[in-house]
């Protein structure tokens, strides 16, 4: 062996024995060279850290106890070293405990509540942006199915591709929630609807959403409601397809081809002011081992080999207990699972709560019958696509709607023409819809300062709706929108003029 391979081996050694690598396999004159060089890299690296560290220590020993020594990536002897000098520190800060210490604790906790305040205004945001950005385009999708099935013209073929897409925007914007209401449910920021549905009509939508998976995997899937049940339930139907659609889409997982999934919808009692009903989602499947049940309903609970609980189980469960109902789940493997859902729905008949004194009476002033005069509607969007829907919406009703484009012109209307009510987006350039509606109520025309205004927007946080309360907007729908809601709104608004 020449002195150089033995020179090159005894580098390689020390590096190997004391850092872990080997950085060459030749024995050429560049290997010892590269070795070498990354040796003394090392020691130099060592050098700088023990100097560092002497520092630290020094500082200790007059008087700064609470400097902790730096533990780098290394995970050599020096970090060992730094480690049992840092549980040192830890034991002497508890054994000297002084009001100076709680002070800095309390100026932390101080920053961290500032911190925390900061970060769910972010989330806040977040969640509104999001909202926005996905609910806009889909209240276009929506709105011009609508107006699409309400055309005499299509054939039923045309239609039922319609109501296909209409089914598939109702799940897309269900799938939406999922991922947006989960945040708002931890911030107690939901609010629930109570409008008139036929549990019939939603149980088809169901069944036909699952229709290519129940065929993909040959599920035998069977409905059946008791007839004891009234045919139209008052409730948040958006909120009740969620929870059916989340807990059929488990059972899938759950259940192997050929399985059976049974839906049983039963009328369980009657109160003075509700109807309690049963929801029975039971399958075939492979069950769930009995130490999951227990956290069955936490997000990602691994279920089976290949199916965990994801997000939909969490919000059921959360949706449930919102609507004042009980959730049970009941299971073993390989016999199968069956969740029991118990709910009460509102007697009260009315479509619109917000709105429900004015429309549960005949309109007896003119102006509140839309058919006998134009009504005029000024609307703030910035969405081409959503100026059209709304254009195309209310002329049915036989009202007219002059589109502007944000904000500041908005305002300029206003003062330039009369409009019987506003409806304003309120994520828009140059003005937002906050800035525009605080103008309008500061306008010295008295008539025109008090004008309606209905916020349409995809934003669907209580913050927001809050907002809209503090800059004098009346009333707040939220994107994707129904149309005879918005109506009902803008009737209700100027009869109340």
């Amino acid at each position: 062996m020449s002195k150089l391979e033995k020179i090159l081996a005894l580098v390689r050694s020390i590096n190997q024995d004391e850092f872990q690598e080997q950085l060459t396999h030749g024995d050429s004159l560049d290997d010892v060279y590269e070795e070498l060089l990354f040796l003394a890299e090392k020691i130099d690296s060592k050098k700088k850290r023990t100097a560092v560290i002497v520092e630290q220590i020094s500082n200790c020993f007059a008087g700064d106890f609470f400097n902790y020594l730096p533990i780098s990536d290394a995970h050599d002897e020096l970090d060992v070293f730094c480690m049992g000098f840092n549980t040192y520190i830890e034991e002497l800060k508890a054994a000297m405990v002084s009001k100076k210490l709680v002070e800095t604790i309390n100026e932390k906790l101080v920053e961290e509540k500032e911190r925390t305040e900061k970060l769910t205004l972010s989330r806040d945001q977040f969640l509104s942006n999001i909202s926005h950005e996905i609910r806009t385009p889909l209240n276009g999708i929506l709105g011009f199915t609508d107006l699409l099935l309400n055309s005499p013209v299509l054939g039923s073929e045309e239609k039922s591709q319609l109501e296909y897409i209409r089914m598939s925007g109702d799940i897309l914007l269900v799938i939406i929630n999922d991922i947006l209401d989960l945040a708002k449910m931890e911030a107690k920021q939901t609010v629930f609807s109570n409008k008139p549905f036929q549990i019939s009509q939603l149980t088809r939508v169901v069944q036909e959403t699952f229709l290519t998976k129940f065929q993909q995997k040959q599920i035998d899937f069977k409905i059946s409601i008791d007839e004891e049940l009234p045919t139209v339930l008052n409730g948040d139907s958006v909120r009740i397809t969620q929870i059916l659609f989340n807990l059929i889409n488990n059972s899938i997982k759950l259940t192997p081809e050929k399985g059976k999934i049974r839906l049983k919808i039963k009328f369980k009692d009657e109160e003075d002011d509700f109807y309690v009903v049963k929801f029975v989602i039971s399958d075939s499947g492979k069950g769930i081992a009995e130490d999951k049940l227990a956290e069955v309903f936490n997000p990602f609970v691994q279920l089976s080999d290949d199916a965990d609980s994801g997000l939909g189980l969490t919000i059921v469960r959360k949706i449930v207990y919102l609507m004042k109902g009980d959730i049970q789940v009941k299971s073993q493997p390989a016999n199968g699972t069956k969740f029991i859902i118990t709910l009460p729905f509102s007697k009260n008949d009315y479509y619109f709560s917000v709105s429900k004194s004015f429309i549960d009476k005949k309109p007896s002033d003119k102006k509140t019958n839309t058919k006998d005069r134009s009504t005029r509607i000024l609307l703030a969007e910035d969405n081409r696509i959503n100026q059209v829907l709304v254009q195309k919406l209310l002329s049915k009703f036989n009202m007219e709607c002059v589109v502007v484009a944000n904000g500041q012109l908005a305002v300029d209307a206003v003062i330039a023409e009369d409009f019987d009510v506003i409806i304003m987006d309120l994520m828009m350039p140059v003005m937002n819809g906050y800035e525009a509606a605080s103008a309008i109520r500061n306008l010295k025309n008295h008539t025109k300062k008090n004008i309606p205004i209905v916020a349409l927007s995809a934003v669907v946080t209580s913050t927001v709706t809050n907002a809209c309360k503090a800059v004098g907007i009346n009333q707040y729908i939220s994107k994707p929108f129904d149309s005879a809601e918005l109506h009902a709104v803008i009737v209700a608004l100027i009869g109340n003029e």
